[in-house]
């Protein structure tokens, strides 16, 4: 029987893997704030996308599309968070009603915190059969807690789309 074997590990081996935790535990916040950023940047996309297929979908069928967090009864909710959906809105009351088509939408990350300023009201975008909004420009801020900068997707009154980094960080307090 082989006596070394059946004492345990070396120091050599101790070491290396001593080394490989540290180096481990020092990459942890880095990868974390890779996540929330790559969280942070797939969220706008996909708004972007959604706003811009809204859009289109409102000049190719020559009708009112909302684009607009839904409540449980259907209606435009002012709260931006969780399911946005885009939708015909045959009539323009902003509830997605039986005639109407739901057309898209998606789900936005819990720890994702957005905002809408601009045309009012508040609760919605609405956008005309020649694929303008009803008024003046808006702006969507994103931002995830745990980064130190935000997004903002910006729409004019054609209903076309820019985006900004911004430097600061997301104010949780005062969530819009």
């Amino acid at each position: 029987m082989n006596l070394k074997s059946t004492l345990g590990v070396t120091i050599a081996e101790l070491l290396i893997t001593l080394t490989i935790v540290s180096i481990l535990c020092t990459t942890l916040p880095v990868a974390a704030g890779m996540i929330a950023q790559h969280r942070l940047n797939n969220s706008q996309n996909d708004l972007r996308l959604l706003i811009l297929k809204a859009r289109n979908d409102a000049l190719t069928f020559s009708t009112r599309i909302t684009v607009c967090t839904l409540s449980a009864d259907n209606r435009c909710d002012s709260k931006w968070a969780g399911g946005i959906s885009a939708f015909t809105d045959i009539n323009g009351n902003r509830s997605l009603d039986p005639e109407d088509n739901l057309l898209n939408l998606i789900d936005m990350p819990s720890k994702i915190i957005m905002a809408w300023r601009g045309m009012k009201p508040n609760d919605s975008i609405h956008f005309s059969s020649t694929g303008g909004t009803f008024a003046s420009n808006g702006t969507f801020t994103l931002c995830h807690p745990g980064l130190d900068e935000s997004l903002q997707l910006i729409i004019n009154r054609q209903g076309r789309t820019r985006s900004v980094r911004m430097t600061q960080p997301c104010n949780v307090k005062n969530a819009f």
